[in-house]
């Protein structure tokens, strides 16, 4: 009986102890990244047949398993992928937003600027501190077009940039994983089933790090855990990957694309359509639609001003009695070629009715007998108009020379790199065709410069806007953008951070909790000794009757 006395206590000892041991480990994790609180499990243990029954034989640890919610964590990676998404869309769409904000340097100040002058001008044509004013004014519109649309451009540089980076984490972290995996079913082939916690939280905790740059589906065999994208593309398969890399577009290799490669070496590129959230996500969204947006749209606005300009400019002569020059150059709308095709076509592009021309690129493709154009900005299917083996479609005219071949592509931008490469030709005060050549005024009148005036006035953009109207949608439109990715953002932070709370709520470790948990096996352990000292009172009791 003391024998039987002493081993319940002994077993209840070991579980104090150990519980004692989990409770520890719980206080010095309380502030460790990814620790899931630990939980021991205790079972009752065999009794031993008497003839009057079962008696029992004390406690067993059954196993020490971690507090873990595999609902709430998934909802909790979900809500991370989206806010990665929206936060990185964000932080790029508010440089955009300072970029084209209204201040005295901006586009619409520098065209108000402009006008402003050439007011000045109509009423004093021939006064050359007015006519150098207006030379100042066109030089520092022309300066600012190339400034905004060189930090646009920068921004495109620094999105290849930040694409390289987060692959390269998102690479990093299925290689950990997949370690990880193997490790754990080793240890759990050789542990009888036992969990080992501290690997599987550093599991989950790469996971969840992982799930705010890319967007995976993440399911469970055998222990191990196995990644895909949304569209099934499986990244961690067990303890064998499938690395992402970052390469030049082959429709644009200006920009950075990523590209998954198959287990049989097969490549895929990866558009914003097959990564659905993430970091990843938001960062080609804002690229391929804000900020390609703004490009074209402020390309689209210096076209029309140049032209515009140029023709009036023209169509008058200078103080000099001579034909007015262009005012403005820059450069032809431009195509780039597949790098996957396999014909030696080429295609030549230019315009011929500007109030037809859009804010967009375009992608023209051959199907084996005729070009296929589709305009990039809202995915529209065209249907262009051949005269003479020219295409005609948006204000826009394509020649195209040598032979293509089936599936043979072209990325066709017509304003984008209008802005940036936006010049002023006229820099002398004397060549600034501010009269109309006639038989009674001459060169030394002013009604040129009131044509010139009366250009703000014109609906020029589409045939529908004039150029500052235009420029303030522009605005408005990344203004209204940036502020409703703002709102999201904030919402996402705050649901991201409500599911964080509730998991901690599960997980997380209340250090007052363990405490009061450590006061309580303190004295569960204290009562067990109390058992041992009972067992062996009896013990030495026993003893004393054989003496």
């Amino acid at each position: 009986m003391a024998n039987s006395l002493m081993n319940t206590g002994i077993s209840g000892l070991n579980a104090a102890q150990n519980m004692l041991n989990v409770i520890s480990n719980n206080i010095s994790n309380a502030h460790t990244t990814g620790y899931n609180r630990q939980q021991q499990i205790l079972r009752q243990a065999n009794g031993t047949q008497h003839s009057f029954g079962f008696v029992g034989n004390g406690v067993c640890v059954s196993s020490v398993n971690r507090a873990f919610n595999n609902f709430v964590v998934g909802q909790l990676r979900q809500s991370q992928s989206q806010n990665g998404s929206i936060k990185a869309y964000y932080n790029e769409l508010s440089k955009v937003d300072n970029l084209l904000a209204e201040n005295d340097n901006s586009i619409s100040s520098q065209i108000n600027n402009l006008f402003a002058s050439l007011n000045k001008l109509a009423s004093n044509a021939s006064d050359a501190s007015t006519k150098q004013t207006v030379i100042s004014d066109l030089t520092s519109l022309t300066s600012q077009f190339n400034k905004t649309e060189t930090n646009l451009k920068n921004q495109i540089a620094n999105v290849n940039t930040e694409l390289n980076s987060n692959v390269d984490k998102v690479n990093t972290y299925t290689q950990q994983i997949a370690e990880l995996n193997q490790k754990i079913s080793q240890l759990q082939s050789v542990g009888g089933g036992n969990e080992p916690n501290a690997l599987l939280d550093q599991r989950d905790q790469l996971v969840n790090e992982l799930s705010e740059i890319i967007d995976i589906t993440v399911t469970e065999q055998n222990g191990q855990y196995n990644l895909s994208l949304a569209n099934g593309l499986n990244l961690v398969q067990g303890s064998s990957i499938n690395l992402l890399s970052v390469q030049p577009s082959t429709d644009d290799p200006s920009l950075n694309t990523i590209i998954y490669t198959h287990p049989s070496g097969a490549t895929q590129e990866l558009t914003s359509q097959n990564i659905t959230s993430g970091t990843l996500h938001g960062l080609l969204t804002f690229r391929d639609g804000p900020l390609t947006e703004a490009r074209n749209q402020l390309g689209l606005i210096a076209l029309n001003l140049a032209e515009r300009f140029n023709e009036v400019h023209m169509s008058g002569i200078d103080i000099n009695g001579n034909q007015g020059e262009k005012l403005f150059d820059y450069n032809h709308p431009s195509c780039v070629t597949n790098t996957k095709n396999q014909g030696n076509a080429s295609a030549k592009i230019e315009f011929n009715a500007l109030n037809e021309v859009k804010a967009s690129d375009y992608k023209i493709e051959f199907d084996g007998n005729n070009w296929i154009a589709t305009r990039l900005s809202d995915h529209q299917l065209i249907t262009p108009e051949i005269k003479d083996g020219k295409l005609f479609f948006d204000g826009l005219t394509i020649e195209i020379s040598g032979n293509a071949v089936n599936g043979d592509s072209f990325i066709i931008k017509p304003v984008a790199d209008i802005a940036s490469s936006l010049q002023l030709l006229v820099k002398d005060v004397n060549k600034l065709a501010t009269g109309i050549n006639d038989e009674e005024n001459g060169a030394g009148d002013n009604r040129n410069v009131t044509k010139l005036l009366e250009i703000q006035h014109e609906k020029l953009v589409n045939g529908t806007t004039t150029l500052k109207s235009a420029y303030t949608r522009l605005t408005n439109y990344i203004g209204s953008e940036t502020q409703t990715a703002k709102i999201s953002a904030q919402s996402s932070k705050n649901i991201t951070q409500q599911i964080y709370e509730q998991n901690q709520s599960i997980s997380g470790v209340n250090i007052e909790e363990e405490y009061i948990s450590m006061q309580v096996y303190m004295q569960y352990y204290q009562a067990n000794a109390k058992v041992i000292d009972a067992a062996t009172t009896l013990f030495d009791t026993i003893l004393g009757l054989t003496k």
